[in-house]
């Protein structure tokens, strides 16, 4: 009825306006084209119904990877999480894997405003975490390392001396996408910072100080999983790690699975369910809905997503009998969850599209709401967040 009034009076006026504009957006979903010439954000209206418009895009001011050898173009960062948004929704935080750079945008209802570009403090960022207003960026490249910065409330980053701790996991820049270090991640009270590394098949965990400085060593885990990518954490602090049991050039066939862990006070870990398997191929890329109930990993090679189910200990268990909650675009990347768990998106890489999913709170079954365009298709977009 509102919108009725709305465009009667408009008419009458003789005006051209937009009234969904006028009326106002329920969110928004960010992603990022990584293009080599100039990396952009790419920005979608989000309706209350959940689909997606197309708003426009913004520079980052930075140089993306793009998809050139020795990267998959339907893979490019190898990493999940390059692009996140602050607790608050304030800010929208990006890796320029190819000049080294995070850049910082202040999130407007309408538009977002580049405010602060850093020196990511290695080769080659491809993923970032933040608690409260430290924020910690994993460099794949070269040897890899994690650096911290201290976010501040205009958001200026500023480096945090002694926070870098290298990682010796690397050896190319741009490094090889099913070797390279995948993740880092806080724990949810930030006492932990977990890294995951493919090539030596290792979660690390750092306990992290008062400052914001992560410990000398890590306390090493080997994964329960060949190929750990990428993780989460359920609300009780269980992590939940993908495993693509990547070999050759894309993970093997029908293999891939998600395990979870304990983490104690040391920050070693116990395995709760160890590799629980989805029956597709190259399972990379993973969200938790906030309620903890439900977790939901990509599978890139098998262009679906498969929904796990967690209880109250941290075991998982599969939604669907074939591992098969959802289909999507093609070679779909990264994912996210809006903050109230009602809608779900991810990136196809290879079609340089938007998959648009409803979340049903009672099982977890996702409905689809249809794919957008935008990003550069099969050229290396990358990351997804969601307000």
């Amino acid at each position: 009825m509102f919108h009725k009034i709305i465009t009667i009076m408009v008419a009458f006026l003789g005006l051209t306006l937009n009234v969904s504009a006028m009326v106002g957006n329920a969110g928004a979903v960010y992603t990022m084209t990584n293009a080599a010439g100039g990396n952009e954000i790419v920005i979608y209206n989000r309706a209350n119904d959940g689909r997606l418009t197309l708003a426009g895009q913004v520079a980052t001011g930075g140089l993306g990877s793009g998809g050139e050898p020795p990267l998959e173009p339907v893979d490019a960062l190898g990493a999940q999480n390059p692009l996140i948004l602050s607790k608050n929704k304030r800010f929208l935080l990006a890796v320029n894997a190819g000049s080294d750079e995070i850049s910082v945008f202040r999130v407007k209802k309408d538009r977002l405003v580049l405010v602060n570009k850093v020196d990511s403090g290695g080769d080659f960022p491809v993923s970032l975490t933040l608690h409260r207003n430290v924020l910690y960026v994993l460099n794949s490249g070269g040897g890899a390392n994690i650096t911290g910065f201290k976010l501040g409330r205009h958001g200026r980053l500023t480096p945090i001396p002694g926070s870098t701790r290298s990682l010796d996991a690397g050896g190319m820049s741009p490094p090889f996408f099913l070797v390279s270090p995948a993740q880092v991640g806080f724990s949810p009270w930030g006492d932990f910072l977990v890294v995951t590394i493919k090539r030596t098949i290792e979660i690390r965990v750092y306990l992290v100080d008062a400052d914001g400085r992560p410990s000398s060593q890590p306390e090493i885990t080997t994964s329960n999983g060949t190929t750990p990518f990428s993780f989460v954490f359920s609300r009780r602090g269980d992590l939940i790690v993908v495993e693509a049991f990547g070999t050759g050039m894309v993970g093997e066939g029908n293999a891939g699975a998600v395990s979870s862990y304990d983490i104690a006070p040391d920050g070693s870990l116990e395995v709760v369910s160890g590799s629980v398997s989805n029956f597709q191929t190259a399972t990379c890329w993973i969200a938790a809905n906030p309620s903890g109930r439900f977790v939901y990993a990509t599978n890139n090679a098998s262009n679906t997503i498969s929904g796990y189910r967690l209880d109250r200990s941290g075991r998982l268990s599969l939604l669907d009998a074939d591992g098969v909650t959802a289909l999507t675009g093609g070679a779909p990347v990264d994912l996210a969850i809006t903050p109230n768990g009602r809608f779900l998106y991810n990136v196809n890489a290879f079609d340089g599209t938007v998959s648009a999913f409803k979340v049903n709170k009672v099982d977890g079954s996702l409905t689809s709401l249809g794919e957008v365009g935008g990003l550069p298709a099969d050229d290396g977009a990358v990351g997804i967040a969601a307000r």
